[in-house]
């Protein structure tokens, strides 16, 4: 089959599983909902994740149903699959690895912490197929050595390796910065293998997130952390769409003020060219951009890799937002408070 021929197939999919994603009208619904319950049984009776929230029984345990909510997304990953093969499906696996990272990510904070890794065991969004890794073995790690040597035949030994040994403060963080950076190496590394329209398209979008994640880094490094300029580079992402190494090198021997000079001349302005408070909604204002970017591709779809990327990132936007909801609800923010959180720009809100 070719190219054509299988991105009209996805393509029709991918449009049909759209419809089953939230409107405005929900959004609203749900804001307006006098508790959590409330807003728990409107998404049961009224969204596509009645599924996975009827396996809820704790409706005020909002990192389960965040849990849930996810594996949902986990399972539209899956749909989508199928209908690739070769380096598309490969891609797609290799996206699936963020929550195997984010995974792994929380056996190292429960180290730090000394607590039992069979805690995490219900956190886990993946079904066991799709680890790289002895999912038992690894859960079965006493200590953090121990743990960084149960994964000495994948490519998490290298990034984690060289840390098992040492006690400052900073090792759990510099462990996941490489576990970051080593996610990023592996999507810029897959792409290579699409075919020549596809991988320019996946290349801008990994360009932009990084540009963007590397603005955040280096700005909350500089500001909450004191962080070296070497320190700083060290973890920059290097596949940015706009900042080549120079650039960034530039970003992290700058100071807070000089960091925001370089910034307002990019297309990232509005990460500072806001009279909201900038370090509460950086990061929101990052997934808005990415939202409506990626929202604007159903608008001029071909038949290429854009729409599946397009939906699985308005899916995963979507369910933050719908987190965010429930969070605002449980400890009384207002409406307009609440909507100031949100990813997805709602009538009323003024940014």
């Amino acid at each position: 089959m070719n190219s054509e021929r299988i991105f009209a197939a996805i393509n029709t999919k991918i449009r049909v599983l759209r419809t089953n994603l939230l409107d405005k009208k929900d959004y609203i619904n749900l804001m307006e909902k006098e508790n959590v319950e409330e807003q728990i049984h409107y998404l049961r009776e009224n969204t596509i994740y009645k599924e996975e929230l009827s396996k809820i029984e704790d409706l005020d345990n909002i990192q389960q149903i965040e849990i849930e909510l996810k594996r949902h997304l986990i399972s539209e990953f899956e749909k989508i699959m199928k209908y690739f093969t070769d380096e598309y499906r490969k891609l797609f696996r290799t996206l699936m690895l963020r929550h195997e990272i984010e995974e792994l990510k929380l056996y190292l904070r429960a180290f730090e912490r000394k607590e039992d890794l069979v805690k995490i065991e219900n956190l886990s969004l993946l079904k066991e197929k799709y680890y790289s890794f002895d999912l038992k073995k690894v859960r079965n790690s006493s200590n953090l050595e121990e743990f960084i040597e149960n994964l000495k035949d994948t490519m998490y030994y290298k990034a984690l390796n060289p840390y098992k040994n040492e006690e400052h403060s900073k090792v759990i963080f510099y462990m996941e910065m490489n576990l970051d950076r080593l996610y990023f190496n592996e999507l810029k590394s897959q792409s290579k293998n699409l075919k020549k329209e596809d991988k320019i398209i996946f290349e801008k979008i990994l360009g932009v997130n990084e540009d963007l994640l590397n603005i955040e880094w280096i700005y909350r490094g500089i500001k909450f952390y004191n962080l070296l300029p070497e320190e700083l580079i060290n973890f920059t992402l290097p596949y940015g769409s706009e900042f080549n190494y120079k650039k960034l090198k530039e970003m992290c021997y700058s100071n807070e003020e000089q960091l925001k000079e370089i910034v307002l001349k990019t297309q990232y302005d509005f990460l500072f060219d806001t009279e909201k408070d900038i370090d509460l909604y950086m990061e929101r204002r990052i997934q808005r951009y990415l939202y409506y970017r990626f929202l604007d591709v159903f608008k001029r779809a071909k038949m290429d890799i854009n729409l599946s990327m397009a939906y699985i990132h308005l899916l995963e936007y979507e369910i933050r937002d719908i987190i965010s909801i429930l969070e605002a609800k449980k400890y009384g923010l207002t409406l307009q408070e609440t909507k100031d959180y949100l990813v997805r720009k709602v009538e009323g809100s003024d940014e």
